[in-house]
């Protein structure tokens, strides 16, 4: 049995090392990329949505585990997305580049239409920080169970003393009320501009073939301001969860920074007001990237949860292992409330 079981094991990561990233078009000037890792086609499939800088793919861990669990993956970045405009032809312009409007919803409407061209009818989507934005905007009838990982609360968290600067700045602005929101929408997009231009810079700088053999470095640049400028006025804290059928779990790090794990926290209350069943798993050791930091305990996390809704009540536990999660010891409603009340005093 041990021989068989190695057998299927190596069979299955042999079969993501061989997944090749494909490109579907979506429009003039615009492509998507993705892998999908197809395992069993009586199983589910697992939308593993990317993070802001790149999607997972088939060589992470993570991936080759849930691969070993029998899932179907489909591992999509977002059309700005370096991956996605590597498919672009040499002389194309990328659509964002004239179109400003581009917002998370439009990210969601994206995903769908990969999700319906490949013909997949049982998928569960799980999120990844950035990702929570577009999960928002999900199909509830396509996707009625979302999984969220590290979700991003709101943009600004990961500096919040720059945010309340910028706040200040946009107050003076909005004193000339005319001319206001071309000004915020100018000094918004210098910021995204400057840190991620510094970003692309420094990764090419340590590596010139991050971003591939022939990168086209302004339009990455271009790409993550527009991906930063279309989540710029979410707030995970304040989405209406009662206004969809939509049933969600929550995979939190331990580890997490501090504002960030406040606004998930805030984000997982405002999600309880609304009557649902949820399970929260709280990976103690970890911190935000955790696809890569436990890819043990987020894919064992990630297949507990998938395998079928909550149907009722709240859950709760904290692990620091993969077995901790096959143990699936959870607690209650009061001991999730007592976790959360001693990070958010």
């Amino acid at each position: 049995m041990k021989t068989i079981a190695l057998f299927i094991s190596v069979l299955l990561v042999s079969l993501t090392a061989a997944a090749k990233v494909q490109h579907l078009r979506l429009g003039t000037g615009k492509v998507i990329a993705y892998e999908h890792i197809q395992t069993n086609k009586n199983s589910s499939t697992l939308i593993l949505l990317p993070g802001v800088n790149r999607a997972l793919s088939a060589g992470d861990r993570s991936v080759q585990l849930l691969a070993e669990q029998g899932w179907n993956l489909l591992l999509p970045s977002l059309p700005a997305h370096p991956l996605s405009i590597e498919g672009l032809s040499a002389s194309e312009t990328p659509y964002f580049l004239y179109d400003s409007t581009i917002r998370s919803a439009d990210f969601s409407s994206d995903i769908e239409q990969l999700v319906a061209v490949l013909k997949i009818k049982d998928a569960v989507p799980v999120t990844l920080s950035y990702t929570s934005t577009v999960g928002a905007f999900l199909s509830p009838k396509k996707f009625p169970h979302v999984i969220e990982t590290v979700p991003l609360g709101i943009p600004t968290e990961t500096n919040p003393d720059a945010a309340k600067n910028a706040e200040l700045w946009e107050g003076w602005l909005k004193l000339n009320p005319l001319m206001a929101p071309f000004w915020i929408r100018q000094f918004r997009d210098q910021a995204y501009i400057k840190h991620w231009g510094a970003v692309v810079d420094a990764n090419l700088s340590s590596d010139p073939g991050y971003y591939g053999a022939n990168p086209r470095a302004g339009d990455i640049k271009a790409g993550y301001v527009t991906i930063a400028r279309a989540a710029e006025d979410f707030d995970l804290t304040k989405v209406d969860y009662k206004a969809n059928a939509v049933t969600r779990d929550f995979i939190l790090a331990g580890e997490e920074n501090s504002e960030r794990l406040k606004n998930q926290i805030l984000a997982l209350k405002n999600y309880l007001r609304s009557g649902k069943p949820v399970r929260v798993i709280v990976v103690a050791n970890a911190g935000h990237v955790l696809p890569s930091e436990s890819p043990s305990v987020y894919a064992a996390a990630i297949g507990l949860l998938a395998q079928k809704p909550a149907s009722a009540g709240v859950s709760f536990m904290v692990v620091r292992k993969a077995q901790d999660v096959h143990m699936a010891q959870w607690q209650g409603a009061s001991e999730l409330e007592a976790w959360m009340d001693g990070i958010v005093k």
